[in-house]
């Protein structure tokens, strides 16, 4: 299951913000701001269910990432929870419920200095929607749902369906150009297993724990944590089937295990789209992925601090 893979269309998203000057702020816990619309559904989200969402993330007026034009993700829910995160909210809600969000970049600054992706700067907001629009008590019932949901986003969206077909080409050609061995798995992501790993299979409910290092099929590497470029290095830390990263990244990582080495080529129809997250990334551009799978846990590893969703890197 895919979590950030948002909740509201472009319209919907204005609707929300404009009747924000309405409802009064609160504060997580951990200090973050937010304002919650409340729904009319009855399903409570709890510990070991799996709510259904949408949701977009903004940097100031810059649409960072959407799901509402790629369909729905679907989050497990634990107990565990970051400080100053949308995860302090998430157990709070209820089927229907909408959730408007605010991080300033500058706590994120005092709390993790030198760990932030180059294009957060001071006084930068990170702004998140998110609409609960169903809450599922299995993995079954929620798996099913969300093979439903992609067939449908998938059939009848033909500008998605066309650009796919462009963006399979493009991969296909540059793997047969570069004598390039890879297997598309999933939607249309192709996985170039470098060194197969041993340990345990990366499923929908792990922990994994790897490096990265992002580029574009032109070589442009627009992030890392392998080196000190970017000035991250620790390791990312992830729940798979928490959609908190872009689809391709994660059905490709499904295909991988502990100890695995691995390249992914994924269509930009599985990544951003049009909407690009940095300058080094162009819109509907494909992108490759160098993965080291470290770790493989069964639960979570301590918290760190650093914006959310997607950034668990704001690349992924």
């Amino acid at each position: 299951m895919r979590f950030v893979n948002s909740i509201f269309s472009a319209a919907a998203i204005v609707l929300l913000v404009s009747s924000c000057n309405s409802v009064d702020f609160k504060k997580t816990k951990g200090g973050m701001p937010y304002k919650l619309f409340p729904g009319k559904g009855t399903k409570k989200v709890e510990p070991g269910t799996i709510i259904k969402i949408n949701y977009s993330q903004k940097l100031n007026d810059s649409l960072m990432f959407a799901t509402y034009d790629k369909g729905p993700v679907y989050i497990p829910v634990n107990n565990e929870s970051q400080p100053y995160d949308i995860s302090e909210i998430i157990p709070t809600l209820k089927e229907g419920d909408s959730v408007y969000a605010v991080q300033m970049v500058d706590t994120f600054m005092v709390k993790n200095p030198g760990g932030l992706p180059p294009q957060f700067k001071k006084g930068d907001k990170l702004i998140t929607t998110i609409k609960v629009l169903d809450v599922f008590k299995s993995q079954e019932e929620a798996r099913a749902d969300e093979t439903k949901e992609r067939q449908l986003a998938f059939k009848n969206n033909a500008k998605i369906q066309g650009q796919l077909q462009k963006d399979d080409k493009v991969i296909s050609d540059y793997l047969s150009k570069n004598n390039i061995n890879a297997q598309k798995v999933g939607s249309g992501t192709y996985v170039q297993i470098i060194n197969q790993g041993s340990g345990p299979k990366i499923e929908d409910g792990k922990f994994v724990s790897l490096m990265y290092k992002g580029l574009t099929l032109g070589g442009k590497v627009f992030d890392t944590n392998m080196d000190t470029t970017f000035k991250h290095t620790e390791p990312l830390t992830m729940n798979i089937g928490a959609g908190r990263s872009i689809p391709g990244f994660e059905e490709g990582l499904k295909a991988l295990s502990q100890g695995t080495k691995a390249r992914l080529f994924i269509p930009s129809s599985l990544a951003y789209g049009e909407a690009s997250p940095s300058p080094d990334i162009k819109a509907n551009e494909n992108l490759i992925f160098d993965i080291e799978v470290l770790e493989v846990h069964d639960n979570a590893p301590a918290p760190n601090m650093a914006p959310s969703p997607k950034n668990e890197s704001t690349h992924r």
